[in-house]
């Protein structure tokens, strides 16, 4: 009775664990951080598929752009199933080795009648260790919690930041096709002017140059729209008809006062994911290097019975295997364990080191675009406007030239385009602090610029 009991309880731990208890905490933590839940494929509601068309026949806003990404992103989904990998390993740590089963079976010779000899021997070890095992399998379990946790919120960061340059770019090409339609109207004026001898031809050259500028700039504006859609496009997963959706908002002004971003550092540090993933990776490897200490002393060890048929009658004994560890004295487990325990402790340092330096970065990103933003609205934007009223003034009172009216306007349209990218800048460099803050380390995977960065990595979690 006892070993019946004994053979049930061993079976039920050997469970894999249910989606909810490992997934759960996951759905928790996101909600906690992001404010939107996440989902999972395994498990996908099937409204989802309809109201993701629904929400991409609108024009899309930040909210919708992430709940999107968090239904149809397979990066993010391939993160979670690190869950299930590791789930399963608490399964696999839970479990007994296979009972060995040994027959012996000699055939009669002479006077001699066959003999039939039987041993079955369990291996009592892995229970032995069963604390540990499950130890360090629910530490690798709650790196890859972190980790899927970490996905996520990085996933929100880059697909906010995506957002933001769509709809700067789109702002931008309005004002590229504003200017290149000033230019073409002033080269008009000066090809008409130049016809009847009233402006020379270094006057009629520059116009042009002005002109076929204009033209280049907002050739480049119409590709890096389509660039920044395509990102985009990426991170939420579309292909086909799904790509055809339409942003109709604009950045949103700077706020009237500058974020608060004295404690960004500490507060990154405190919530970061990434440190708490290495710090569940590390402790797995210390529990491995336990068990790789033990199993270098006492590699196997087994009990079991042993049954001997002689003369047709049956003996029964107990069996006991001890394997002794003559050649293999698990080096090699043990130098792993201990490498990967150092590995993750030299993580955790250099994961902090980077991680306070991207905070403090990031903070004097986020200001010096608020200032700049803020001096362009407040300053440059009402003189350059002040300039162009002063212009038609004094060009309706025949004072000022069509040329010089023209300039003004240009020049309200290059500070119109200063200020959408101080604006882009601030609200890009915001979500990444807005990131940090959650947990997570930014790796929007392009700069200010638009330039490709090399970023670390999740992997590993």
């Amino acid at each position: 009775m006892h070993s019946v009991g004994l053979v049930f309880a061993l079976t039920i731990a050997g469970c894999v664990p249910s989606r909810s208890s490992v997934f759960g905490p996951v759905d928790r933590e996101i909600e906690r951080r992001v404010g939107v839940g996440a989902t999972w494929h395994e498990n996908i509601d099937s409204r989802v598929p309809g109201a993701i068309t629904e929400l991409l026949a609108k024009p899309l806003d930040r909210d919708a752009v992430v709940r999107i990404a968090l239904a149809t992103n397979r990066r993010l989904q391939a993160e979670f199933d690190r869950l299930g990998i590791a789930a399963s390993e608490i399964a696999s740590a839970t479990v007994l080795a296979p009972l060995r089963v040994d027959l012996e079976y000699k055939l009669a010779r002479g006077d001699k009648a066959a003999e039939t000899e039987i041993d079955a021997i369990q291996d009592v070890l892995d229970l032995i260790q069963l604390p540990q095992r499950r130890s360090i399998a629910r530490a690798d379990l709650d790196a890859a919690r972190a980790g899927a946790v970490a996905a996520t919120v990085g996933l929100v960061a880059r697909v906010e930041v995506a957002y933001i340059d769509v709809v700067a770019a789109q702002q931008e090409l309005e004002l590229r096709q504003t200017a290149f339609d000033a230019a073409v109207a002033s080269a008009e004026i000066a090809e008409r002017m130049h016809a009847a001898g009233n402006l020379p031809d270094l006057g009629l050259a520059r116009e042009r140059a002005q002109r076929e500028q204009a033209r280049i700039e907002l050739a480049r504006a119409q590709i890096d729209i389509e660039v920044r859609r395509e990102a985009m496009n990426q991170l939420l997963g579309l292909s086909g008809d799904h790509t055809k959706w339409t942003v109709s908002a604009r950045l949103p002004d700077v706020p009237t006062a500058a974020p608060a971003l004295d404690t960004l550092e500490r507060d990154a540090v405190v919530a970061s994911l990434d440190i708490a993933a290495v710090r569940a990776q590390a402790e797995a490897a210390a529990g491995r290097i336990g068990l790789a200490r033990f199993r270098s002393v006492v590699p196997e060890l087994g009990i079991g019975v042993s049954a001997d048929r002689k003369d047709g009658a049956w003996d029964f004994g107990p069996a006991i295997a001890i394997g002794l560890p003559l050649f293999d004295q698990g080096q090699g487990p043990r130098a792993r364990a201990n490498a990967e325990l150092r590995r993750a402790q030299n993580e955790a340092i250099a994961t902090a080191v980077e991680l306070r330096a991207t905070a403090r970065a990031t903070r004097q990103r986020v200001l010096g675009a608020y200032a700049e933003a803020k001096h362009l609205f407040d300053v440059i934007l009402p003189l350059r406007q002040t300039v162009l009223a002063e212009t038609l003034k004094q060009y309706n009172a025949m004072n000022a030239t069509t040329f010089e009216l023209l300039i003004a306007r240009r020049d309200i349209v290059d500070a119109g385009r200063q200020y959408i990218d101080a604006l882009r800048r601030f609200w890009r460099a915001a979500a990444e602090a807005r990131a940090l803050a959650r947990g997570a380390m930014p790796r929007t995977g392009m700069d200010d610029d638009g330039r490709v960065e090399i970023s670390r990595t999740s992997e590993g979690h």
